[in-house]
């Protein structure tokens, strides 16, 4: 539910001003306004500190908390992790640059640089390392002073030894400063300071709630910093003046905020073009739509909420998409298993785990609904099949065909001739020709094929009227648009000959059907049109030009079939490949391949799932571009 929000004025003597924040943050239900004059905050060097310290210790396997915080000092923990992620930092460059020089010299062996410069000395010649690729000598053997060593990297290394030092043409010169034995020593050295840095971090991660509890006390006395910045002084300095925005079902609470203060308050109008903030109040399911809204956007101050549109739109498009019972249900266990083992999760991480469980169950039905467990192919006759939503509406559709006898039951009959005398849609969608020799009811395959096609474009069609529908006031353009799309949906079933769910379960006539379709489709058009002219001008005239884009809103929902159909049928694919496999392989195949399946039909329903709201759904019936109500008030850890 979205709440609208007044705008305050608050005048206090300037001795209250301190006692005065610090009871608003109490109370926590005042966004105060920052002034013009007022220049953004840097967040200050402290709290960065410990959120760094944070984050440092994310990373270390999670350990039993400190409880006793009174034995350490917060602020040294916090210094002294900065302290070794810094030197871990440099250590860790430190050993790349040893391990590229290790790389680098490790093809000429251990040697001592002292005998390489007594040979040299002594002997009157110069020792240089090269390397090439292994084309220079192709063509003509190497100098013979040049001796080859070997090859590593796709080159070849070798050493020459000259009286003076020589320059050879596609021949890289290399130095070396420390033999391999020093500089292994020197790596192994800081490997193990390494280690030993690591092993102190990980002994500062039982401090990582002390940490948290810092952090939300500096950013209190941050946010409260800030916001006393926001105030105006008058009458040189002896009163104070800031403005506030406060929820219309919280102003009850302002008396009991100023009453034992010198403080005054008063709602004020608002400033020309000015943007008060969205406050959205949900709790229990509604407050689940909300989290998912906020993904995207924040609604203007004149949207209507979202939040439970989305949450049941989403979770019947993610549902359609992972389009099974079996995947549901791993998703259900693994639901209740988290609950069971985090039974004290609260905020956003528990809602999380309820958003998961919705899903989950969201899956299930709509996995029974369609008769799908795990890809597997449940027999037609099978009890589970009574609560199908799927076979009621190939039955239904089947019996359609026999009654009209149209085009298609011809077909049918023309290729199976002993369906002639069959007039149960049971019977008829359950037909297995005996010459063909195998278990599949190819006509009821193909009807389902139809009706999940069907069921995609009526989902997305609803989806988008009632998109429609909730702005229809300010909108009523809006009006020859849904028109529209109920007409197009009759009409083009009667232009090709296809009945849809309206015809076969609605009861309406296909051809009276077209013909109504097609007149709401030019009365739609044109009601657009005009409403547009009389409210918007001549510009009006373009809204015409939304014809195309309510076209491709609808067959963007296309992508519920064919991400369902896709999941649907690798997960059938891979219990076939299975049935012909060794029992331990084709279990391991399952198991496998089934996972895979999950992950990518899940990401699917995710993305897609809220895509369908975001851009399609929103287009209609949503402003966005709000900006989030920030009262101040004191953070706590969740």
């Amino acid at each position: 539910m979205r709440v609208d929000v007044k705008k305050y004025l608050f005048i206090g003597a300037s001795d209250e001003k301190s006692r005065f924040f610090k009871k608003a943050q109490k109370e926590g239900f005042i966004n105060f306004i920052s002034t013009g004059a007022t220049t953004h905050k840097e967040i200050p060097v402290e709290v960065q500190e410990v959120t760094s310290a944070i984050k440092i210790l994310r990373h270390q396997p999670p350990v039993e908390q400190e409880e006793n915080f009174k034995l350490v000092t917060p602020e040294t923990i916090v210094e002294n992790i900065l302290r070794l992620n810094d030197e871990n930092e440099k250590l860790l460059e430190d050993l790349r640059m040893l391990s590229l020089e290790i790389e680098r010299i490790e093809i000429f062996g251990d040697f001592s640089l002292e005998d390489i410069d007594y040979i040299e000395r002594n002997g009157n010649r110069k020792i240089q390392f090269f390397c090439a690729r292994p084309s220079v000598f192709k063509d003509a053997p190497p100098p013979p002073e040049v001796v080859y060593v070997a090859s590593d990297h796709g080159l070849d290394f070798y050493v020459a030894i000259n009286p003076q030092i020589v320059h050879y043409d596609k021949m890289i010169e290399i130095k070396i400063d420390h033999p391999l034995g020093v500089v292994k020593k020197k790596y192994n050295e800081e490997l193990r300071k390494q280690h030993d840095i690591e092993h102190e971090l990980k002994n500062y991660a039982k401090y990582n709630t002390l940490l948290h509890h810092l952090l939300i006390s500096r950013l209190n006395k941050y946010h409260l910093y800030s916001a006393e910045t926001y105030v105006q002084d008058t009458m040189e300095g002896s009163l104070f003046a800031v403005e506030g925005w406060i929820p219309s079902n919280q102003i009850d609470r302002l008396p009991g905020l100023i009453d034992d203060m010198h403080v005054y308050a008063d709602e004020i109008a608002l400033e020309p073009n000015e943007l008060p903030p969205t406050y959205l109040e949900n709790t229990g399911a509604e407050r689940l739509g909300q989290d998912l809204v906020s993904i995207y956007d924040t609604p203007s101050p004149t949207d209507n909420d979202p939040s439970m549109w989305v949450l049941g739109s989403f979770t019947l498009f993610f549902a359609f998409i992972m389009a099974d019972a079996g995947y549901g249900l791993i998703y259900l266990l693994l639901a209740l298993f988290l609950r069971y083992k985090y039974p004290g999760l609260k905020g956003l991480k528990k809602r999380m785990l309820d958003l998961f469980t919705l899903l989950s169950v969201g899956c299930i039905v709509w996995g029974l609904l369609t008769t799908s467990f795990f890809g597997m192919n449940i027999g037609i006759d099978n009890p589970i099949r009574k609560v199908s939503l799927l076979q009621w509406l190939v039955e239904k559709k089947a019996e359609y065909h026999i009654v009209h006898q149209d085009s298609t039951y011809q077909e049918w009959v023309t290729k199976y001739p002993d369906l002639a005398n069959v007039k149960d849609p049971h019977q008829f969608v359950s037909y297995i020709p005996a010459e063909e020799g195998n278990q599949t009811h190819k006509i009821f395959a193909r009807l389902s094929d139809n009706v999940m096609f069907e069921l995609a474009l009526f989902i997305g069609i609803a989806h988008l009227i009632l998109s429609l529908l909730r702005y229809i006031r300010r909108n009523w353009h809006g009006a020859g648009w849904i028109a529209f799309l109920l007409g197009a949906y009759l009409y083009f079933a009667s232009y090709l000959n296809a009945p849809s769910i309206l015809n076969y379960v609605g009861g309406i006539d296909l051809e009276n059907g077209g013909r109504i379709g097609f007149q709401l489709m030019i009365g739609g058009i044109a009601f657009a049109v005009i409403a547009a002219i009389i409210k918007y001008g001549i510009v009006g005239v373009f809204e015409v030009m939304n014809l195309i884009q309510v076209f491709a809103d609808v067959l963007s929902y296309l992508r519920l079939y064919a991400l369902g159909l896709a999941g649907a049928i690798v997960g059938a694919t891979i219990n076939e490949i299975a049935g012909t496999l060794p029992f331990v392989l084709g279990v391991l195949l399952v198991l496998v391949s089934h996972f895979v399946n999950i992950v990518l039909c899940t990401m699917s329903g995710v993305i897609h799932g809220l895509r369908l709201n975001f851009i399609e759904w929103y287009h209609y019936s949503f402003e966005g571009g709000g900006k989030e109500f920030r009262p101040l008030k004191l953070m706590k850890i969740e």
